[in-house]
C-alpha cells in the first residue's frame, strides 16, 4: 500500500499542558478510518522506536502516557499507510485528520514544528508553481529558475531566523536533525552554530553532532569507507582489494535519468584512464536485480565493476557514503584516500590529468 505522509497543514492553536505530572495524552479523529492500530513511533535518535500502540474505534484513539522531556516522532497504521509527523511533550494534544491534512493542536514544541513545516510548505508551493508555469509554451527558464533560487533563499533565511529566535528548543533541533542528511557539511555547521547548549544537549542535538562527525569523516583526505557489494552474477568485491590506483565510485540508478545519460561519458573517461590506473565502481541503489542488470547491459557499463546490495534507497553503502542524491561521484586515490566528491565527469577529468602528473614525477 502506498504510504501517505500528512505534514501539518495548519498552524498548532493552544496548548493545554500538565507539565507538573509530566503526563501526556494525544486524543484525535481520523476522517475515513474506522478500526484499525496505530503506533506512536518516537524518531529522533538513531532508530525508530514504537513507544506505544493503541486501537482506533469508530474513527477515534487516543494516547496516554508519560515523558521526562519532549520527542520527535510520528503516528502510523500499522500497514505504514498513514503517518501523521508530532512532537510529543507533557500536554495534550488534539489531531483531526481529513482528506485535506492533519491539524494539530495543543502543546509549545508542536507548535514551533509546525511553525517550521509552514516554511518548508510555502516554498514546495511556490516550487510547485513555477513548474506548472515552466510547463507552458515560451516560458522564460532562466527566468523561472531565478525565481526558484530566490524562494529558497528566502525560505531558508525565514528558517535561520526561526532558529536564532528559538536556539534552545527542543523542536528546533529535531528539525535540523530531520533534514541533517540533505544538508551540505558546511549548511549544517552553521545551523548547528546557532543553537544553544540545551539543544545542543538534546537527543536530535546528539544526532546533529554525529552527522557532522560522519561528514568529516568523508572529507578529501580521509580514509574511503571500505565495503562489500554484489556483482549482477553474484559475486562480491570489496572497495579497498579492488587492484586500482584511481577508483572512481559511482552512485546512480537504473530509473534515474540523469545518471544513464552520465553513463556515455563515464565509459569515454574510463577509456582514456583505466591505462593511468582507473577502476570505475558503480553502485547502484536500485533494488530490482533484473532492472539493474539490463540497464548494465543497455548502457554498454559492465566493462567496469558493478555493484550494489539491492536494498535501494536503503542501501547500507549509500548510508556509509551520506548519498542523498543521484548520480553521485566520490573519487578515490592513493591508499584509499577521498581525493574528491560531488564531481561531474569535467571535473573529474580534471583532477584525473593532475593526480596522473602527479605519478608521472
Amino acid at each position: 500500500m502506498k504510504k501517505t505522509f500528512i505534514f501539518i497543514a495548519l498552524a498548532v492553536l493552544g496548548s493545554l499542558t500538565c507539565r507538573a505530572q509530566e503526563n501526556y495524552q494525544i486524543s484525535g479523529k481520523v476522517s475515513g478510518m474506522n478500526a484499525g492500530t496505530l503506533l506512536l513511533v518516537r524518531d529522533d535518535g538513531m532508530k525508530p522506536d514504537t513507544v506505544a500502540t493503541t486501537d482506533l474505534k469508530n474513527g477515534v484513539f487516543v494516547f496516554a502516557g508519560k515523558t521526562n522531556a519532549p520527542f520527535g516522532g510520528y503516528i502510523t497504521t500499522g500497514d505504514g499507510s498513514l503517518t501523521i509527523p508530532i512532537v510529543v511533550e507533557p500536554a495534550n494534544i488534539m489531531i483531526n485528520v481529513t482528506p485535506n491534512g492533519a491539524l494539530v493542536q495543543g502543546g509549545k514544541q508542536q507548535q514551533l514544528f509546525a511553525a517550521y513545516n509552514l516554511i518548508g510548505q510555502a516554498f514546495a508551493a511556490e516550487q510547485a508553481r513555477i513548474q506548472a508555469e515552466a510547463q507552458q509554451p515560451g516560458a522564460d527558464i532562466n527566468a523561472l529558475q531565478a525565481r526558484v533560487d530566490q524562494a529558497y533563499r528566502q525560505s531558508m533565511e525565514k528558517t535561520n531566523d526561526l532558529i536564532r529566535a528559538n536556539a534552545n528548543e527542543y523542536a528546533t533541533a529535531y528539525v535540523i536533525a530531520i533534514g541533517a542528511r540533505n544538508e551540505t557539511p558546511e549548511s549544517l555547521q552553521q545551523k548547528y552554530n546557532l543553537l544553544g547548549e540545551e539543544a545542543k544537549a538534546s537527543v536530535p542535538g546528539k544526532r546533529i553532532e554525529a552527522t557532522i562527525e560522519r561528514f568529516d569523516k568523508l572529507e578529501p583526505g580521509k580514509d574511503a569507507p571500505d565495503f562489500t557489494a554484489n556483482m549482477p552474477n553474484g559475486d562480491s568485491f570489496s572497495l579497498h582489494a579492488l587492484p586500482a590506483r584511481f577508483k572512481l565510485i559511482v552512485f546512480w540508478t537504473s530509473t534515474d535519468n540523469a545518471s544513464r545519460q552520465m553513463n556515455p561519458a563515464l565509459i569515454q573517461l574510463y577509456q582514456k584512464f583505466r591505462p593511468r590506473g582507473l577502476e570505475i565502481v558503480s553502485v547502484s541503489l536500485d533494488d530490482n536485480l533484473m532492472a539493474w542488470r539490463k540497464a548494465i547491459e543497455l548502457d554498454g557499463i559492465s566493462i567496469w565493476t558493478n555493484g550494489s546490495d539491492l536494498k535501494g534507497w536503503n542501501s547500507d553503502i549509500a548510508n556509509l557514503y551520506m548519498v542523498n542524491a543521484v548520480p553521485y561521484t566520490v573519487l578515490v586515490g592513493d591508499e584509499n584516500k577521498i581525493a574528491a566528491k560531488g564531481l561531474s565527469v569535467d571535473e573529474i577529468t580534471r583532477q584525473l590529468n593532475a593526480l596522473t602528473k602527479k605519478k608521472k614525477k
